[in-house]
């Protein structure tokens, strides 16, 4: 469901204390409004979409998307991931034992 009649919106979200606590306003977005029309402040517009469902049928502009890809992919390699997971099991046993 696209709300093109609608006005675009800034897509600031107030500061959440952690990730697995999302501001209410985006649970209101994915209610009423699952895909908006926003602006930046530069001016620039997109679209915000924050369903799941609705992401997966979003389509994908090839070369916008292989670009960006090419310079990130390197980082995720198997071998670069399993470096990480010290890290990554650090972070979240400081996490979940903040909760």
């Amino acid at each position: 469901m696209v709300y093109a009649d609608q006005a675009p919106v800034l897509t600031i979200f107030p500061p959440t204390p952690s990730l697995f606590h999302p501001p209410p306003e985006l649970n209101e977005r994915q209610r009423d409004r699952p895909i908006t029309r926003f602006r930046l402040a530069d001016g620039k517009s997109g679209w915000l979409v924050t369903r799941y469902e609705d992401v997966r049928q979003v389509p994908t502009d090839p070369t916008e998307h292989t670009r960006p890809r090419r310079l990130i992919v390197g980082a995720f390699t198997a071998r670069r991931v399993e470096a990480l997971r010290p890290r990554v099991t650090d972070v979240d046993t400081d996490l979940v034992e903040e909760l």
